[in-house]
Order: C-alpha cells, then structure tokens, then sequence
C-alpha cells in the first residue's frame, strides 16, 4: 500500500546533511572551547591551581578527594 502527499516537505537528505553539517560544527567549536580552556589552565601557576581547587600531582591518582 502506498501513501500520497500532495503537502511541499524538504528534501529529506537535505536536511539531514545540514543537521549533520551543523552537528560537526557545534562538536568542532566545543572541542576548541575546550581545547582552549585547557591551555588557560595549563598556563596558571601552581598556587593559582591549588587556590581554585585542583588537586596537586600527588592527589591526581588516588581515590580519594583532596580535603
């Protein structure tokens, strides 16, 4: 059994090309976000990491959080 339409809906493969397209593009900008935050990160002193919160190298590996 067949189903008719007579009602105008975009090309399915088009949109499903732009919302792949668009996805990438939000995961590409997300990843540099992220890529760039990192490098903020990385280029604070130790004292300023230790200030806001991050566990030294020596906490980095265990289980339990730092007090």
């Amino acid at each position: 059994m067949a189903f008719f339409s007579l009602e105008h809906t975009p090309d399915p493969r088009h949109s499903s090309f732009v919302s792949t397209l668009a996805g990438l593009r939000t995961r590409a900008v997300a990843s540099w976000q992220r890529h760039r935050a990192e490098r903020a990160l990385e280029s604070l002193s130790y004292d300023t990491l230790k200030d806001i919160g991050f566990p030294s190298v020596d906490m980095a590996g265990k289980d339990t959080p730092a007090k």
